[in-house]
């Protein structure tokens, strides 16, 4: 069996096989911790969410995974307001462009699309994670 955990004389894994692109791709999108906590607020609310609303759980849940960070009000206001730069130019459009959620940037709401594709392996990153 090949040990597809180092890269092969070209550089690359699994052997230069491209077994699945929608794969690694899904991966690829719930490697992120952010992404994933996105997807866990929206999947936990069942409709549409204010990105400011989105941005206040996201902080909160990291807030309460990073031990080593002191809990403070004004920490907890910048940590928002990072959270809510990043998801409006980095995190909300890349989970858009995969087809895993509806974001609306005019009136700043975001949803789940209506057939995400990342169900199963969102619920299997849930579990390890347990973040509620």
């Amino acid at each position: 069996m090949m040990n597809t955990d180092t890269p092969n004389a070209a550089g690359d894994y699994g052997g230069g096989r491209d077994v699945s692109p929608a794969l690694d791709a899904t991966l690829d999108l719930l490697s992120n911790r952010r992404r994933r906590f996105v997807l866990y607020a929206l999947r936990d609310r069942e409709g549409a969410m204010g990105v400011e609303e989105l941005a206040e759980q996201v902080a909160a849940w990291e807030r309460d995974a990073d031990e080593s960070v002191p809990a403070s009000g004004s920490s907890d206001g910048v940590r928002t307001q990072r959270v809510l730069a990043d998801l409006h130019h980095c995190q909300l459009p890349r989970l858009t462009e995969a087809g895993a959620v509806s974001y609306d940037a005019e009136d700043e709401f975001v949803s789940l699309a209506a057939a995400d594709p990342l169900a199963e392996y969102l619920d299997l990153a849930a579990r390890e994670e347990d973040v509620r």
